[in-house]
């Protein structure tokens, strides 16, 4: 059985006729959510403690309120920040739920999409994005209605969940943050990219060569870069430096840390080249970030 087998998880259903299910996740301790994956949709919802989960090799930072999305064959775990409780919803769906081609002139241009994973959910919805109202109110009323389960509660999730694609299909027309591309991880080597994902995380203040990364993988240099950017949608040193600057973010918004120390303080060392990179996946400055 191959590592990738290993880690996938057969998601406990209450039907094979509505297959959905939401869990009500407390957890104690530094792991959140182990590495797995899965056929389904998940929707993550976080409603207390700081996170980080990994989604399909990309970290992102989480507190309360935030939404994430899981796509189908998404490897992806969370850890806790300074080992507090944490306390989500996973909401686990799967894609048929979206629709079903019978004759509706709707379904191709708009569901069909979804279905075959040409368009994507957004990765992460924090409460301050543009697009955040939306997506949080259909959640709130998925979580109700199958938590309640009242007569015809099938026909409004299932209501609710057609509203999610639209809300979607609405993102390049409110300024919506950019969807990070990521890829399906059926014929990767899911194992070794999480132990790399985890020394990342604990290594990123320093120096990390492409060589010392292939061989956490086992891969040889070529075969890491070209399989890494196809896992991630980045080169690797796009990915650590992504990782290095929401570090610095979550420093100067509650640390009270000057740029330079935030710089210095998750490996860069060159303010310029901080303040360049920091401006590239933000969008905004991180003198800006400190006034907020």
């Amino acid at each position: 059985m191959t590592a990738l087998k290993e880690l996938k998880e057969n998601t406990r259903m209450p039907g094979k006729h509505f297959p959905i299910n939401v869990f009500h996740n407390l957890s104690s301790g530094e792991r959140v959510l182990y590495p797995h994956w899965h056929e389904h949709i998940e929707i993550i919802y976080v409603v207390k403690g700081d996170a980080v989960f990994d989604i399909g090799g990309i970290s992102n930072s989480t507190s309360l309120g935030d939404i994430l999305f899981v796509h189908s064959g998404e490897l992806h775990s969370g850890y806790a920040v300074s080992n507090m409780d944490v306390d989500y919803y996973a909401i686990v769906f799967n894609k048929s739920l979206l629709g079903s081609d019978s004759g509706d002139p709707l379904y191709g241009p708009m569901v069909m999409p979804f279905m075959e994973g040409r368009k994507r959910f957004p990765l992460h919805l924090r409460p301050e994005d543009g697009a955040y109202s939306a997506f949080a109110s259909i959640i709130h009323r998925l979580i109700d209605e199958f938590e309640q389960k009242l007569p015809g509660y099938e026909l409004t999730i299932r209501s609710n969940l057609q509203l999610l694609i639209a809300a979607a299909l609405r993102l390049d027309h409110i300024g919506a943050p950019r969807i990070e591309v990521r890829a399906n991880l059926s014929m990767l080597h899911a194992r070794h990219f999480e132990k790399l994902f985890a020394f990342v995380r604990e290594e990123y203040r320093r120096p990390i060569s492409l060589e010392e990364a292939a061989q956490l993988t086992n891969m040889s240099l070529h075969h890491f870069c070209k399989t890494f950017k196809k896992l991630t949608g980045r080169t690797f040193v796009e990915y650590v430096n992504l990782y290095r600057v929401n570090e610095a973010e979550k420093l100067l918004r509650t640390e009270g840390v000057s740029v330079t120390e935030a710089a210095e303080l998750v490996g860069f060392n060159s303010i310029n080249y901080f303040t360049r990179t920091f401006k590239l996946f933000k969008y905004y400055s991180p003198s800006q970030c400190k006034k907020e």
